[in-house]
């Protein structure tokens, strides 16, 4: 360990790490052209980010500023990230997803003087291009050549190398202040709106460092990117510890190209989000439905489980037919965002994946606590990471028998503090403690058991506590069911009480599948879910039962990390009023 522990800045993963593993892939990206996956080596990696950090320097003028960065996974967008933050500026990571009113409002309020956009994003950046500075440099990642709208990308980065060959060497001697301001992320909120959270250096090195501590040796591994790389969670966890180690990285596409893509990249490692693990659990139950020996399978899993516990693993061996549908290589399943429902991770487990669950927000770089190999609990997030602490605030609690309250972390990871608003600051950041706003508890074990976040819990009149995400884990079990969000509704007889309601998407599939003769209409879905629901009630004590149902026709709104933004939901109906 004590080799990593070097790792005073992100600088040390360019010049110490890079040199070891200069001949290694570190990216696997698709050509648009050839539709092939090319191989990038980390030599190149290095050469690229010290050449465009230099042009960054001594062309465009932007030592100590802001620079913003947009658009689709890609290895572009990581040369930029780690050219800023290692010699040049201000990171400002946006979500491109975002409207264009959205990101004119972020750049406005992050007070960027450039903007590096892949060419996706060109119709949208032209949108408002009139609207910002008129110094405002644009930098567009996929361009051949430079003209009087914007830079080429790959244009900038060889007169980089040039400047370097000639023996400019002032942003590859950059010395690097670890607790410096050097990153500032607007989180995508599901509650209220974004807010500038600032990171340093030394936030992201101590979230690096502990992964080290969690996992094995993960360097000769491959994994594939799909979460959005603005996104924390992605991107320390995948792009920095990855690289940190020497990995490969497969980019995947989008989306809806994640099959496809882990069969030519063949990965090991899969960080996902719940509803990309509950797709993929999807996908492994209908592949058994096909073979007609879904009890024989099933059993078959439960058994090899149970001698794994004893040393005689042949899950991988048992369950190759669903191995290969995920390229035939991947070991470890890692998820983050939100709980997932533990018996998914137990039928995941039995055919052979580890799978890991961590808790993390952004101000925390992101990474709380996570499970480990020898501590992975279903239904957990394990203990506080290497270097942090935990504590629950019961001090809010009404209910003194209960042991559930708000999460307080503390440690080098967590943020310096929000962009230009000292009172959220103060609210969030008390005598070193960052107040999460969510909530939980240990549980006999001393793991982190999360159950909702305090502002989406429901209080009923005679000061009961409901946790909205403990019944949706329920609701979400229903087949007809694609998604669900339960919240507290006022009670148009009685404004002093809440009625519990359950606001739930279809799940279109699986009624064409089931009902090919006559396909239900919206009453008998509505009939259908609600019986299921009742079901559900008699299992729970009286108070926290589901009084109402709504079913709704179009999707939920949603963070990047597929999260509903319940705030946004709702704000939606009193516009409807």
């Amino acid at each position: 360990m004590e080799e990593k522990k070097v790792m005073d800045s992100l600088k040390d993963i360019i010049n110490i790490k890079f040199d070891t593993f200069s001949d290694k892939v570190a990216f696997l990206e698709k050509n648009p052209e050839t539709r092939e996956f090319e191989k990038i080596k980390y030599s190149k990696v290095k050469e690229d980010i010290n050449a465009l950090g230099t042009v960054m320097l001594k062309k465009l003028n932007l030592k100590d500023e802001k620079i913003a960065v947009i658009g689709e996974n890609s290895y572009r967008w990581y040369v930029t990230y780690m050219a800023v933050v290692c010699g040049v500026g201000i990171i400002v990571p946006l979500d491109k997803e975002l409207p264009a009113n959205e990101i004119l409002n972020l750049l406005e309020r992050s007070e960027a003087k450039c903007i590096v956009y892949s060419s996706r994003k060109k119709d949208m950046i032209n949108e408002i291009k009139d609207k910002l500075p008129k110094n405002m440099i644009f930098i567009e990642m996929n361009k051949k050549e430079n003209d009087n709208e914007s830079y080429s990308f790959d244009s900038l980065v060889k007169e980089g190398k040039e400047l370097v060959d000639t023996g400019d060497v002032d942003y590859i001697d950059a010395k690097i202040d670890r607790e410096a301001f050097k990153v500032l992320l607007f989180t995508s909120g599901t509650t209220a709106a974004a807010k500038g959270v600032m990171l340093s250096h030394k936030n992201l090195c101590a979230n690096t460092l502990t992964c080290y501590y969690l996992v094995p040796k993960m360097g000769e591994y491959t994994y594939l990117s799909v979460l959005p790389m603005h996104h924390t969670y992605e991107f320390s966890l995948v792009y920095l510890y990855g690289t940190s180690e020497g990995a490969t990285i497969g980019i995947c596409e989008g989306l809806k190209y994640v099959a496809k893509d882990m069969k030519e990249v063949k990965p090991d490692v899969l960080f996902a989000v719940p509803a990309l693990i509950e797709k993929l659990s999807q996908k492994i139950d209908k592949a058994i439905e096909a073979t007609g020996k879904e009890k024989v399978i099933r059993t078959a899993g439960k058994l090899a489980t149970g001698l794994s516990k004893i040393g005689l693993d042949f899950r991988r061996k048992i369950f190759k037919q669903i191995q290969d549908n995920f390229g035939g290589n991947l070991k470890y399943l890692f998820c983050g965002a939100a709980p997932v429902d533990k018996d998914i991770i137990y039928k995941l487990e039995s055919y052979g994946f580890v799978f890991m669950q961590g808790f993390g927000v952004t101000e925390a770089s992101p990474l709380i606590s996570a499970t480990t190999f020898d501590n992975r609990e279903p239904g957990t997030c394990g203990k506080a990471i290497h270097g942090g602490q935990i504590r629950i605030d019961l001090s809010k609690n009404e209910d003194k028998s209960s042991n559930i309250g708000e999460i307080l972390a503390k440690g080098d990871n967590i943020m310096m503090g929000y962009y230009k608003d000292d009172k959220k600051t103060k609210e969030a950041l008390k005598n070193g403690w960052f107040y999460t706003g969510d909530i939980g508890y240990f549980n006999e074990r001393g793991n982190l058991v999360i159950t909702g976040r305090t502002k989406n819990v429901i209080v009923t009149s005679n000061g009961k506590n409901i946790y909205p995400e403990e019944l949706e884990t329920l609701i979400n079990r229903i087949p007809l069911v694609e998604e669900s969000m339960v919240y507290g509704a006022k009670d148009p007889k009685n404004k002093q009480e809440l009625i519990v309601t359950a606001r739930v998407t279809v799940n279109n599939e699986y009624i064409e599948e089931n009902y090919k003769d006559i396909k239900p209409n919206k009453e008998q879905i509505h009939n259908l879910i609600w019986e299921e629901i009742k079901k559900i009630n008699r299992s729970l004590v009286s108070y926290k039962a589901i009084k109402k149902l709504e079913v709704k026709e179009d999707e939920f709104i949603k963070t990047t990390t597929m999260k509903i933004k319940r705030f946004a939901e709702l704000e939606k109906d009193k516009k409807k009023k």
